[in-house]
Formats: structure tokens, sequence, C-alpha cells
């Protein structure tokens, strides 16, 4: 082959190799290391078409007789999909909103309860105070009950400074603590020192000039204390109504000194008796005399 017919050659053959000259054939030519280089790559390439086509092979497979939806039937499915949505979101705010209640009922609760507490707290309290000044206590005593016995003991301390010199100085009054029995209060009882005895009793046991006594005594106190206690009020005027007859001699003098006393010291002082000697001691009386005809005569007896 003559050297023209193998440039020829040549030429053919790197055109169908697709380069245009010998200079484009000797820049395509790679290195050992480059081919291999290339080789790996187009085995992993050819590789990885096989993959994808068993790959495509098992979808087609797995998909076969699957009914394929229209669009129109693809659009009707995502509304009514919305639709189930948007009701799941209003039962979701609902939800929310009942729970916010529920808080705001369980917090109220909470306080409510709380509150319960505290006025059961206040109400056994003031139910103890109520108790307390009702009497349901030791001593059986209730606030207005207490009052009256301080009251009673300012009059006993007054009473008892004119039944020491009635009864020549043998009895003292005093308040007695006994418990009463039957649920009843105590505390206003009285009992009576004997100086005698040196022993306290009963003012029960004291007999009747003794009892008047003490009764007289008791009377003046209270009007003492009264007097003392709402400043410009004056008592001056006393009635004493019986009770007089029950002295023995030595009492009935030293009750009328003690009401002479009185007379003198500005007060006024009745007395309704049938005693001979309170009318002779005293300056002027009223006498009432019962006629035969069944009514009765006044007259005044001025000394």
């Amino acid at each position: 082959m003559s050297e023209k017919e193998s440039r020829q050659r040549l030429h053919s053959e790197l055109a169908k190799a697709g380069f245009l000259s010998a200079e484009d054939y000797a820049g395509a030519v790679r290195t050992q290391a480059e081919q291999e280089r290339l080789k790996q790559e187009t085995e992993r390439y050819r590789t990885a078409v096989l993959a994808a086509a068993e790959a495509v092979a098992a979808l087609e497979s797995e998909l076969s007789g699957t009914e394929w939806l229209s669009p129109e039937d693809l659009q009707e499915a995502i509304m009514t999909t919305r639709g189930k949505h948007e009701e799941l979101l209003g039962e979701e705010q609902s939800s929310l909103r009942f729970a916010a209640e529920a808080a705001r009922l369980v917090a109220s609760v909470d306080r409510a309860a709380r509150q319960a507490g505290e006025l059961e707290e206040k109400l056994e309290r003031v139910q103890d105070i109520y108790g307390n000044m009702k009497g349901d206590n030791s001593l059986k005593m209730s606030f207005e009950r207490y009052i009256l016995i301080e009251y009673l003991e300012q009059i006993v301390a007054m009473a008892n400074v004119r039944l020491n010199e009635l009864s020549g100085g043998q009895f003292q009054l005093q308040r007695s603590d006994r418990l009463e029995t039957r649920g009843k209060q105590s505390g206003l009882g009285l009992d009576v020192y004997d100086a005698y005895t040196g022993q306290n009793r009963d003012v029960k046991s004291l007999s009747g000039g003794e009892k008047f006594n003490a009764s007289l005594c008791l009377a003046l106190g209270m009007t003492d204390v009264i007097q003392s206690h709402q400043g410009g009020v004056s008592i001056d005027m006393m009635l004493i109504d019986e009770g007089f007859g029950s002295l023995d001699e030595e009492s009935l003098h030293k009750a009328i000194a003690a009401l002479v006393d009185l007379q003198k010291a500005g007060r006024m002082i009745g007395v309704i008796s049938h005693v001979q000697e309170l009318k002779e001691a005293f300056p002027a009386c009223l006498e009432v005399n019962k006629t035969k005809e069944g009514y009765s005569t006044t007259s005044f007896l001025l000394k």
C-alpha cells in the first residue's frame, strides 16, 4: 500500500472515530491510568442503569392493575381531604377553648375551696366565741353574766360597808363561783362569810332578820354603784316594803339608824311597814287606816 493510500485510510479511520485530524486524535489519547478510571466509571454507570431498570420493572409490577384517578377525581379527593382538615382544625380550636374554660373553672373551684376553708375557720372561731359568750364553757358563764358579775362585785363591796355595821362585824357577803346544776349559768350566786365561825355559807342559811339586813345593804349598794357609774344621775328617794317585822330589837335599831343616816345624807327614805318603832323613828308618816265601810283613809303625821 502506498503512502498516499495509507494517509487516506488514516484520515478515514479518524473521521469514523470522530476526529478531524491526527492532532485531535493525539490530544484525545489517554494514559493507562486515565483509561482505567474511565473504565471503572463506565462500569458503575452500567450497574446504575441496570439497577434503575430493575426498579422500574418492580414499580411497574407493583402498579400493575392500579386504577389511575382522573384529574377531576384527584381534585375532588383533595377538596374532601381539605374539608376534613378544616373540620379537624375547628374541633381542635373548640377543644382548646373547652380546655381553657375547664382550666378557668378549676381555678375558680380552687379559689372557692380556699375561701370556703377560710370561712369555715372563721365560722369555727365565731362559734367558739359565741359559745363562750352564751355560757358554753367550763364556768357556765355567759358574756352578759360576766358583765353582771363585775357589777355585782362592786355592789357587794359597797353593801359590805353597811352590812359590817348592821351585823356587828359578823357577816360579809361574797360572790360565789360554784357551778349551778341542770345547766344553769353560774357566777351570780352569793355566799356569806360568818366571822364568828370563820366559814362561808349559803345566804339561804341566814335567818329572816339577817336576810333583810343583807337585802337592804345590797339595795343601798346598788344605788351607790348606779350613781357612781351614771355620773350626774342621783337616786335621792328609796322605798322599802316590809321586812322590818322579822328583825330583833337590836337589828331593828341598827337598821333604823342606817336609814336615818341616809336621810341625813340627803336621801328621802320611805318605809312601808306596820312596825311601831319605825313610825316613831321617822319625822313624817303617811298613815293608812281601813274603815268598816270597806275603804281606807290616809293622813299625814308630822313631828
